[in-house]
């Protein structure tokens, strides 16, 4: 086999399909390269400072990309002008000195079970820009759109399997439901994908709805399907698999490499498939998420991360929450449903004694301004904005940082989305110092933010 050739498994799956299912590159098979060694496109420092206690340690992200408006959220300005504090009552949340809107009531009251930043900033007012910041920490770019390309520093969800090898029948890390894309010809928005790591190391993503009746999340894109009911036959799945098992024992295994035999083990996984059956979850459950395509989201990502994926990101992505425009209305149909998905996701961690393993992160690439524009919306805002955190050691009830009296500009205790992220290696076991390399043999620090060890307990 050549570079470029890929294993003709009755037309199906194709290089990409792979890289999605086993996290292998067959380019890099194709090579007689291991895509998880040394010589691989990055290398790994050899120092780590990986914490083995946190082997099972988790992270949710959730990305409300658009932008939440902060005001209208976790940091009221009930003392402002009219034209600042906007249409929605603050409301008093667990802890009797923090306030939020009355628009989160679930959260409010399960404040003693998170944190609030009310204090992060970066420069970048431009979507794409501020979501690469917000998902790499990085700096190193410019304000404005652009397709994702693969000099790119890795988003988490590529660099935690390059760091951390899955030890499971699961993938390491996944994204649902949905990429977040651009308009483009890739259609790629950067700081999701491996970028300097290869592409090797993008997620697994599974696309769809998973609130809707034909949600089939084994069947990858343009109509490639592979029916669960047909997974739930070995014996028509290894005729399936006749040619590239070949393959396999001429090429792979001749080499010493399991990663693409990791591959076919996770398309037949049981307990991957059980993971992504929500059917399996009581009416109940699946009512108190929410039926619909976020709320049904975040249970599936509880699930997943019950089975062992260690980092799911939840991308709420299709510009709604770019509120330019009528932004009462549209929060009036909007938050609730991520209100009631955030209350439900908190309880059943804590119920599964899950709360200490799984770290969960919620927020946007950057708020609103604090001024109510012509249109009844507010425009974009980096300079300071909120965000969540929930889970781990991190503390319940605390609202770290301060906004002045507009919630225009940080006013105490600032945070970089980079301390964010780094704070989210550390509860992963991983040192934020850690360095990885690019394709040069660069090295970059994993995160150049520092831990916020404040909000730690």
């Amino acid at each position: 086999m050549t570079s470029g050739q890929f294993l003709p498994i009755d037309g199906r799956w194709n290089r990409r399909d792979w890289m999605r299912i086993g996290a292998v590159s067959l380019g890099a098979m194709s090579l007689g390269t291991n895509p998880w060694s040394a010589a691989s496109t990055a290398t790994l420092d050899a120092s780590t400072g990986d914490d083995p206690a946190s082997a099972s340690h988790s992270c949710i992200f959730v990305l409300l990309q658009g932008g939440p408006s902060h005001i209208d959220l976790w940091d009221p300005k009930p003392l402002a002008g009219s034209d600042v504090r906007g249409s929605f009552a603050p409301a008093s949340t667990s802890v009797p000195s923090v306030h939020f809107t009355e628009l989160v009531p679930e959260m409010a009251k399960r404040f003693d079970q998170f944190s609030v930043v009310r204090s992060v900033s970066h420069p970048f007012a431009n979507h794409i820009a501020g979501t690469y910041i917000t998902l790499t920490g990085s700096y190193n770019q410019q304000d404005r759109d652009r397709e994702a390309h693969g000099d790119d520093f890795p988003g988490p969800g590529a660099i935690l399997p390059h760091l951390q090898p899955p030890r499971t029948e699961v993938p390491a890390s996944i994204s649902l439901p949905n990429w977040l894309s651009i308009p483009g010809p890739s259609n790629r928005m950067p700081g999701q994908y491996g970028g300097f790591l290869g592409a090797v190391r993008d997620p697994f993503v599974l696309e769809g709805d998973p609130n809707g009746d034909g949600f089939d999340p084994l069947g990858l894109k343009s109509g490639s399907a592979l029916p669960i009911e047909r997974l739930d036959d070995r014996r028509g799945l290894l005729t399936e698999l006749d040619v590239a098992s070949r393959w396999l024992d001429s090429e792979v295994r001749r080499s010493g490499d399991r990663y693409l035999q990791s591959a076919f083990e996770l398309v037949c996984s049981g307990k991957f498939r059980t993971a992504l059956d929500l059917g399996r979850e009581s009416d109940e459950t699946r009512d108190r998420y929410g039926r619909n395509k976020l709320g049904q989201s975040f249970l599936l990502a509880r699930r997943l991360i019950e089975a062992g994926v260690r980092w799911v990101s939840i991308n709420e992505f299709n510009q709604k929450w770019d509120t330019h425009g009528d932004l009462v209305r549209r929060y009036q149909d909007i938050v609730p449903p991520l209100d009631r998905a955030y209350g439900a996701l908190l309880d059943d961690l804590s119920r599964l004694g899950l709360e200490r393993e799984c770290m969960v992160c919620l927020g946007g690439e950057f708020g609103r301004t604090p001024k109510i524009n012509p249109q009844a919306g507010r425009d974009h805002w980096p300079n300071a904005y909120s965000m969540l955190l929930a889970g781990g050691k991190v503390r319940g009830g605390v609202a770290w940082g301060e906004t002045d009296a507009q919630g225009a500009e940080v006013a105490a205790q600032g945070v970089r989305p980079a301390d964010v992220l780094a704070t989210l290696w550390q509860h992963l076991g991983i040192d934020p110092k850690t360095t990885i390399h690019d394709r040069l043999d660069r090295p970059y620090l994993v995160s150049e933010g520092r831990v916020l060890y404040e909000l730690m307990g």
